[in-house]
């Protein structure tokens, strides 16, 4: 007789590429659906967070300092469990296990390699929950990418019978397909989302984010610098690919704006790189060669009706739409995801990635740290 109960409990722990904090998030999983029954958003410490955003520009650091960054964001990860068990009135007995992706400092699929921060060894320790992580190297390890792992979540949450995308436009922004009559899944990251245009927010205008995308819509986009960050190679690749804040970073966006000897206000590079983004989107959604459909906008992009316009009169035959429409919260997926990896781990369920990172198998994803 199985006495396994039919519905379990999760919580995962998200820290995207703008490592602006983590989000975490429970869920409930059984056989038939994934329920979101709480989600906080809890802020990266200042300091912390320029130590981060400064390793993805110059990649270099001592093997203590490295450790220490292991340890401290640990404790950010282990912090946010706390406060969503202390907010949803439930205790670790009550959970499953955690989902942790980790804050992702190097990823380079060509070595292959993909280094993630923040040691599920702590979470699950100090939290006393069982604790599935470091997800993207097994997939790397049978000749996939290592990302993105989003598009095989999606599959499970958006139930719909109609041929869908599904973009999130986090720091780094991905396209999933979805085909729910032929079972087809394809995936991608097709280039920067919002990381690029919070730092330009922080470096020029003292704010962590566009709010509303007003800045980028109070004028006009550059055309010759808009022109010059098309050129990146990366955009022009065919997929099975990913990407990360190693390639597409401010460091690099000012040398771009420096080759095109034009003096551009903070105001007209804000437009051009929500212009940038967005053309960078729908260069990926033409690189399925798919007809016209909805398009759910997940991540923080979601909130940003400046974005979601030049996304849509860049593809004017499909229908651009926040995932709130369909009560799915936009900033809770990714997090939400974790959650579910956290699920097939331990159940030992192999995550479908091979036409989304180009693996030769399916494989279980993740080791796990045991609370006790």
């Amino acid at each position: 007789m199985n006495d396994k109960p039919s519905t379990e409990r999760y919580i995962g722990l998200m820290s995207g590429t703008s490592a602006d904090g983590v989000d975490a998030a429970l869920v409930e999983i059984d056989a038939q659906q994934i329920r979101l029954i709480d989600f906080i958003d809890t802020p990266m410490p200042v300091e912390l967070k320029t130590r981060l955003i400064d390793l993805n520009q110059n990649p270099q650091l001592s093997l203590s300092d490295l450790s220490k960054l292991e340890f401290q964001v640990a404790m950010e990860f282990i912090s946010a469990t706390q406060k969503l068990l202390l907010q949803a009135n439930l205790s670790k007995q009550d959970i499953r296990a955690i989902g942790s992706h980790g804050q992702t400092v190097f990823h380079a699929p060509e070595i292959p390699m993909s280094l993630q921060i923040g040691h599920p060894a702590f979470i699950a320790k100090q939290t006393g929950i069982d604790t599935a992580a470091d997800f993207r190297i097994d997939d790397l390890a049978v000749g996939g990418q290592g990302a993105p792992l989003a598009p095989a979540f999606h599959q499970h949450l958006f139930k719909t019978k109609t041929t869908c995308c599904v973009v999130n436009i986090g720091g780094i922004a991905n396209i999933s397909y979805l085909n729910p009559e032929s079972g087809e899944v394809y995936g991608f990251d097709c280039g920067p989302g919002n990381a690029l245009m919070d730092e330009l927010c922080q470096q020029e205008f003292g704010c962590d984010y566009d709010r509303n995308g007003e800045i980028a819509a109070s004028t006009e986009p550059n055309a010759n610098l808009l022109k010059q960050l098309l050129l990146h190679p990366y955009l022009h690749q065919l997929f099975p690919k990913s990407t990360g804040r190693e390639t597409f970073h401010y460091q690099w966006f000012a040398e771009q704006a420096a080759l095109i000897d034009e003096n551009t206000t903070p105001a007209e590079q804000m437009a051009t790189l929500n212009a940038f983004t967005a053309t960078s989107i729908a260069l990926g959604i033409q690189q399925l060669k798919i007809a016209p459909c909805n398009i759910w906008i997940v991540g923080g992009g979601a909130f940003n009706p400046t974005l979601l316009n030049n996304i849509q009169n860049q593809l004017p035959d499909f229908n651009i739409r926040s995932s709130e429409e369909i009560d799915i919260n936009p900033n809770a997926i990714e997090a939400m995801m974790c959650a579910w990896l956290a699920h097939q781990r331990i159940h030992q369920q192999p995550v479908a990635l091979k036409s989304i990172t180009g693996s030769q198998r399916d494989v279980t994803l993740g080791g796990l740290w045991l609370a006790n």
